[in-house]
């Protein structure tokens, strides 16, 4: 027999690379006489630096022994390959540890383990094939399984690994889930106050559909803000929501205009919907919705829409957090009080009643008398980011912190000068640059946190950058 260097590289996407990483053989099968020196044993470990790569010095020959044994460890549908395996040269199951930075990590680093993840080599055509998979994981196909690890609290975590063709010999790892965005606030005590909380907040929420445009051409690009519904923006994790209201078409919407021309969104019962039956699944989390900017404009009437809307909510009472002192501030009510609840919370005076759940917003730099809820919120209002960033951080220095009373709001949001670049396109610039910015302002710099963080088309990679400071 002739012993072979083995290798197999493991890469990352997503904006992830690998710091180090570890590979122990827990348990292994390799073809009778291909490996006579031992060099594979029951607590190998193989270590690798930032290029993922590993060796593993065994003879090839295949044997059904080994199939046999790998097909027994992990079944088919825990593999990329999808079916049982026919010969196989080796087999090894084992631990995997990656640590990594990047991606939402920013210039920070966090480890990761998976147990029982299965490597193993056959032979197809003029080439060896690398197999790979584990009893954590499951085929979700187009080669790929999805596999459960652990953080270093041991909370769950989830990475999707790609391993190509039969000549290739490398894995593609993509951290898919590194924290539960639906259910984030389980891990928050229920003593923390609101203002204690870093949250990721959505800007003009209800804009993932447009209806009504005018002028009708008038497309995604300057009105569309957000990708998902609100439901959607909820299971991201998004808990701070910007609902802007008209009553149109004899309907009460979001809508995203100046004048005359834009668009409506979302139907307000959709959104109150969405958000009602998400806490009642979700009953550890509670959302805050902002209704703001009722729309005047040519025979709408605000006084109209508002007592439209206060008459819709009385069907979501039930749903909906209420406080008995009427000059109660949010901002200092405990997690565990409103758990599983809707905080609604106005621009406007009409019809507010904290005893049923309608509490009066305000802007403010401080705490403003006469409101339940103040919040730091001023937009930057360009379309450069440099001078976007530079504005908010200033912002963030001066107004930001936690646990003063209010919430600071740091809006990461570009506003479109047309003709130039629309919302998703500038959204991509600003959220694909703030997890390295929290980082080195909340690590580097050790600046106090935002209370909210302000996003166009909300995702989960995203909110996943912001709430991971509160753990």
């Amino acid at each position: 027999m002739k012993y072979h260097d083995n290798e197999v590289h493991l890469t990352l996407t997503g904006g992830y690379s690998i710091v180090s990483g570890s590979y122990t053989v827990n348990e292994f099968s390799v073809t009778s006489g291909q490996d006579p020196d031992g060099h594979i044993y029951a607590g190998i470990k193989l270590s690798f630096g930032s290029d993922g790569s590993m060796t593993f010095s065994v003879g090839r020959h295949g044997s059904d022994s080994v199939a046999d044994w790998f097909n027994n460890k992990v079944p088919a549908s825990q593999t990329t390959f999808n079916h049982t395996a026919g010969k196989l040269n080796f087999a090894f199951l084992g631990k995997l540890v990656l640590t990594l930075t990047g991606g939402i990590l920013g210039k920070g680093n966090k480890t990761f383990t998976f147990l029982n993840v299965a490597l193993a080599q056959g032979h197809a055509g003029a080439s060896n094939n690398w197999w790979f998979g584990g009893q954590n994981c499951s085929n979700i196909g187009d080669n790929r399984v999805n596999c459960k690890g652990t953080d270093p609290d041991g909370n769950d975590v989830f990475f999707t690994c790609l391993r190509g063709g039969n000549a290739v010999n490398q894995v593609t790892v993509t951290p898919a889930t590194i924290l539960d965005t639906a259910n984030w606030m389980k891990r928050v005590s229920d003593s923390t106050r609101l203002d204690q909380i870093m949250m990721p907040g959505s800007h003009d929420a209800g804009m993932s559909e447009l209806h009504h445009c005018a002028p009708p051409i008038v497309g995604d690009s300057y009105v569309k803000t957000q990708g998902g519904s609100v439901g959607d923006q909820l299971v991201y994790g998004s808990r701070y929501f910007d609902i802007r209201v008209d009553y149109d078409y004899s309907t009460l919407v979001s809508y995203h205009r100046s004048g005359q021309w834009g668009c409506n969104g979302q139907d307000l019962k959709a959104v109150l919907d969405q958000a009602q039956a998400f806490l009642k699944a979700h009953p550890t989390e509670t959302a805050i919705l902002k209704f703001s900017h009722i729309r005047n404009y040519n025979g709408h009437d605000p006084a109209v829409t508002k007592q439209k809307i206060n008459d819709l909510l009385n069907d979501y009472s039930a749903a909906m957090y209420t406080n008995p002192t009427g000059s109660v501030n949010l901002a200092e009510v405990t997690l565990g009080d409103v758990r599983g609840k809707i905080i609604l919370v106005f621009d406007y005076s009409e019809y507010i009643d904290t005893a049923t759940g309608r509490f009066r917003y305000k802007d403010g730099s401080s705490v403003q008398s006469g409101t339940n809820i103040t919040v730091y919120d001023e937009y930057s209002n360009t379309s450069d980011y440099n001078k976007m960033k530079n504005d908010q951080l200033n912002k963030w220095h001066d107004y930001g912190g936690q646990g003063k009373g209010y919430l600071f709001l740091l809006s990461w949001t570009l506003t479109p000068s047309p003709p130039g670049q629309g919302v998703k396109d500038l959204a991509k610039v600003a959220n694909s640059n703030l997890p390295g910015v929290l980082y080195e302002q909340i690590i580097s710099n050790n600046a106090s946190k935002p209370n909210i963080v302000y996003i166009d088309f909300v995702n989960s990679t995203t909110a996943q950058s912001i709430i991971q400071y509160n753990f």
